[in-house]
């Protein structure tokens, strides 16, 4: 016996169906995108080909729908076969894109390469794409044939739940199903979805009666009024659609620039406005069949998606001000970040919403006018299909032409205008003429003027625009800062900003370089790491010849590495036009960039450059924005290092730039575990809070050399920053990848990687609560010499320490922190010190004063030589720093002291030696001998014995070590990335050694 089920049940189902739906769309971007790049055609590409195949599936619906016997069973077949794909879809992908980077790309030469891509992208997603056209009009229309008495409102419904279940696609597969099961379990998971759901449909409909097509010859006479109705609502479907992606694509830039450029905060602005359609379908279910004149309210939607359109830009100085209120409310934890997402949810709707409510009723409103008026069920199929064509049209506009030519508030505009037009057309279409049309017509003329003067009066303040409000909480003072460039391009908002002497180019809000303009101030904190990404190669292989950079920025990098006279091409990509744009204000300083020959600067993704130049390169810089941006986390992942190494030459060179700050240890090491699976070696190096990685393929990494301070220009602009010679260069070793690998891989974190994108789902929140990992960088500051024992030492001489200069390099300050610290220990006379803290002066006089006359003070003693020789021993050589412990061996104090106390003053000259025997030695003693109470001196002791012992090759001594004293020491200890360091050498010792 069959019954016919309550009509919610599909409704339930249909959740699910946009729920998954929403997923396909997310992972198909993810995925096309690591094979099209991030540029901003792909990304529209993308779009068109999902939409463009939903488009061909709705048409071919509503083709056929009247042969369709049984249209419910149809949907049932259309999710199997999206699931099918959809489970099969990474083996497949990974075999296509691997055959055209290693086969058809090389063999291409870059004629055709483009084409070539979008032609094998449209292979991999269009059937699917096309399947998924069709669940709309299939589900509709079976709907509509066994309950025929539903009408629009099951329109709606069906509508509102699947514009539902896809929101919540969207914050489940951005927030959750990504992080824990990457893009190859996600797109599973939809999958695994789509085929329950095939089955719970046909299950169902087994258990339903029959109910056949209405013949063709029963429904009403389509007479020439009907076919002018039907021409006028498609049009307003397109138009609709359109007008609703321009506003979609422009809004979504506009909150980027106060929310943020990370993956979480485009799926929560996507969400919100898939919410709010949905949620205007629902309200509208239980009116759409009391409309007295259906057309007449289509019309009056699109006039009032227009002027809330126009709101969205009166409004949103007002929301920008609310997101800086979010940002300096809530704390910088994982609960201020929940809160944080919530609040910009909220903003995005206050922007969103009223349009977007308006653009949830207008296409079941559609598609019941035409139904209504006896078109039959090919209609659904039809207005789908043609608001789906229009969203394609509108995406490419806006992206393409409409953002770079008339900005975020001109092309908000353009909607608006498309969609009183259309308005307009349909009052015409659907009113005789008459007193009522004139009377529309006059109501629409003063909606149009209040528009009008709203949208002229609304003043977008393009430094509030540009400060990046998401980052510190906090607005630019116009009083200081002026805009200097500001530009909406395809990918992102470029602006540049100047307080009059410093100048910073900013992405999305966020500051990308920065240079100071005026010569009597020290340089810019980004000046050295963008010189430094150029010289430092350059120092290992002054002979290159052929050299790529990444990421234009300011144009330093690319100036800095022109000034080798051996570079006879340096090819420059980047994925902004206008970045390179905004950039030429950093003249005269990044001037060869652009005026030398030499110089290419080519805009474009950087796996689609280099797999279509197929040229090898001694040297490639990479110096892309920050991990936590959108899409950027590709470009620290394991696939782009074997991708990129392809393009080196044998003994070529990748530098790579990582931040240190905004980031923990755990998802740093994520992007060290990535790049060390493909290069037998590398090297870090630090600059403030950044830091830079060089690495070779096939190791071990050539030397620094003395040689590019043989060439004018380079040394000019070293010394520019303060960098006079090759000791300069090797002070800011951090360390090789001998001593630092095994640290990145004990974190417990898997590298990255662009199929399990950690970085880029979890870093927006390390940014968020100000994690840092600049830590890592301060190892070799400690006074145990951890680095130097596991990896050897580079302190700066002291004849090198430079006697002033505003660029004085941050190394060089703590040498001269140092002498002067030995230098007042050893005389007394503090009156030329110039660089010393109140402590570390107090410490060096206490230290003179005590050296012959300590009596019941050798403890004081003790403490104050030991911080002189904090103050000094990271950043001063051997012999600089002997002198010191040779004046307290000799000093009536030290005979005075007991034995403890003196083993205390041999360990301190022992680490001044690097004498990791004597080290580990004299640790042990101490921590046998000296009671643990003093927490901080304990675990020194503890961290040099380990770190002696292995750097001697005590492995045993030092795992008994581990086991006995780790357990003592407080959590915030043994938390300590040195003391991590040394565990994770420890853990990670070959077990024959301990024998």
């Amino acid at each position: 016996m069959t019954t016919r089920l309550p009509v919610s049940i599909f409704f339930a189902l249909f959740t699910i169906s946009g729920f998954a739906g929403l997923i396909y769309e997310s992972i198909w971007s993810h995925y096309l995108k690591l094979f099209l790049g991030h540029a901003a055609y792909a990304q529209t590409l993308v779009l068109a080909i999902f939409m463009g195949g939903m488009a061909i599936g709705s048409w071919l619906v509503s083709r056929f729908t009247q042969r369709i016997g049984n249209l419910l069973l149809g949907y049932a077949c259309a999710e199997l076969g999206i699931g099918l794909l959809a489970i099969a879809f990474h083996r497949v992908f990974q075999v296509m894109t691997g055959w055209a980077f290693d086969t058809v790309m090389p063999a291409l030469g870059g004629t055709g390469v483009d084409l070539f891509k979008w032609a094998l992208a449209s292979l991999m997603i269009l059937p699917a794409s096309i399947l998924l056209g069709t669940t709309f009009p299939l589900m509709s229309a079976g709907i509509l044939r066994v309950y025929p008495e539903t009408g629009g409102r099951s329109l709606s419904m069906l509508y509102f739940t699947n514009s539902f279940g896809a929101a919540i696609g969207v914050l489940a597969s951005g927030f959750y199903l990504i992080d824990h099961l990457g893009l190859p379990g996600t797109i599973l998971t939809a999958g695994l979805l789509n085929v329950t759901l095939a089955l719970g449909v046909w299950l169902i409909t087994k258990r339903m009666p029959a109910v056949a097509a209405i013949p063709a010859s029963s429904l009403p006479v389509f007479d020439a009024a009907s076919r002018r109705i039907m021409r006028a609502v498609l049009i307003l479907a397109f138009a609709t659609g359109a007008a609703s992606f321009i506003y979609e694509i422009t809004w979504i830039r506009m909150l980027t620039l106060g929310l943020g450029a990370s993956t979480h905060s485009f799926e929560v602005m996507l969400a919100a406005f898939i919410l709010a359609m949905s949620l205007g379908a629902f309200w509208f279910r239980n009116r759409i069949a009391f409309l007295k004149n259906d057309l007449a309210w289509l019309a009056g939607l699109l006039i009032a998606k227009a002027f809330f359109a126009v709101y969205a830009v009166w409004i949103y100085s007002d929301v920008l001000d609310f997101v800086h209120w979010m940002f300096s409310a809530v704390s910088r934890t994982s609960g201020g970040y929940t809160l944080s997402t919530i609040s910009g949810m909220v903003a995005s709707m206050i922007v969103m919403f009223p349009t977007a409510f308006c653009a949830g009723m207008t296409l079941p409103l559609a598609t019941h006018a035409l139904t209504s008026r006896g078109v039959g069920e090919s209609a659904i199929g039809k207005v789908y299909g043609a608001n789906t064509a229009g969203c394609i049209v509108g995406a490419a506009f806006a992206t393409h032409i409409g953002m770079e030519l008339a900005g975020v508030k001109g092309l908000t505009g353009i909607g608006a205008l498309l969609d009183v037009l259309v308005g307009v057309f349909v009052v015409m279409v659907a009113l005789p003429k008459g007193a009522r049309r004139t009377r529309s017509f006059a109501v629409v003329g003063v909606f149009l003027v209040i528009g009008v003067v709203a949208f002229s009066s609304a003043q977008l303040d393009l430094l509030r625009m540009s400060s990046g409000v998401y980052r510190q909480g906090q607005f630019m003072d116009p009083k200081i800062q002026k805009v200097a460039f500001y530009r909406d391009g395809k990918t992102a908002t470029i602006a540049v900003t100047d307080d009059g002497s410093l100048r910073m180019i900013r992405t999305n809000g966020k500051v990308d370089a920065s240079v100071e303009r005026n010569p009597e101030r020290k340089s810019a904190l980004d000046e050295p790491t963008m010189v430094l990404a150029a010289a430092l190669p350059i120092a290992m292989k002054p002979n290159a010849e052929l050299v790529a950079n990444i990421g234009f920025g300011s144009g330093l990098t690319t100036h800095t590495l022109l000034a080798s006279p051996k570079i006879k091409e340096l090819d420059s990509i980047e994925i902004e036009r206008s970045m390179i744009e905004g950039a030429k204000l950093f003249q005269p300083r990044n001037i060869r960039a652009y005026a030398d020959p030499r110089s290419h600067i080519y805009i474009e993704d950087a796996k689609t450059f280099f797999a279509s130049a197929g040229k090898r390169y001694d040297i490639i810089v990479s110096e892309p924005s920050n991990p936590w941006v959108s899409g950027v986390s590709t470009l620290f992942s394991e696939e782009f290092y074997g991708h990129v190494k392809r393009y080196l030459k044998d003994d070529g060179l990748l530098v790579q730039w990582v931040q240190a700050y905004e980031i923990n240890p755990g998802l740093l090491s994520t992007i060290f575990q990535a790049l060390g699976k493909h290069f037998g070696d590398y090297t870090v190096y630090r600059t403030g809070a950044d830091l830079l990685v060089v690495a070779t393929v096939k190791g071990p990494l050539p030397p620094l050399s003395a040689e590019v301070f043989n060439y004018p220009e380079f040394a000019a602009d070293l010394r520019y920053l303060g960098y006079e010679s090759l000791a300069d260069l090797q002070a800011l070793r951090m360390g090789g990848r001998a001593a630092l690998h095994p640290l990145f891989t004990n974190t417990g974190f898997p590298p990255n990687s662009d199929y399990f994108p950690i970085l880029d789902q979890r870093a927006p929140r390390s940014r968020f609560r100000a994690e840092t990992s600049e830590e890592l960088g301060l190892i070799r500051d400690g006074l145990v010499p951890v680095l130097g024992l596991l990896d050897g030492d580079w302190p700066t001489p002291l004849a090198r320490v430079q006697s002033g200069g505003l660029n004085r390099p941050q190394r060089v300050d703590r040498t001269l922190v140092g002498a002067e610290a030995i230098g007042v220990a050893m005389s007394g006379a503090a009156e030329a010190a110039r660089v010393l803290s109140p402590a570390q002066m107090n410490a060096s006089l206490l230290t003179h004063a005590l050296f012959d006359n300590c009596a019941g003070a050798g403890a004081q003693f003790v403490d104050a030589l030991t911080e002189v020789a904090q103050a000094a021993m990271p950043y001063l050589n051997t012999a600089e720093a002997a002198v010191l412990f040779d004046r307290a061996r000799s000093s009536k104090c030290y005979q005075a002291l007991t034995e403890p106390q003196r083993r205390h003053v041999a360990w301190l000259q022992a680490i001044n030696d690097l004498d990791a025997n004597a080290i580990y030695t004299h640790a042990k003693f101490l921590l046998r001998n000296t009671p643990p109470q003093r927490e901080p001196e304990h675990g020194l002791y503890v961290l040099s014995a380990l770190s002696g012992a292995m750097a001697s090759g005590h492995i045993a001594e030092a795992r008994a070590l581990r086991d006995r004293y780790v357990p003592t020491l407080s959590k915030h200890s043994r938390d300590m990335l040195a003391m991590s360091l040394v565990l994770a050498h420890i853990a990670q010792a070959p077990q024959a050694r301990a024998q």
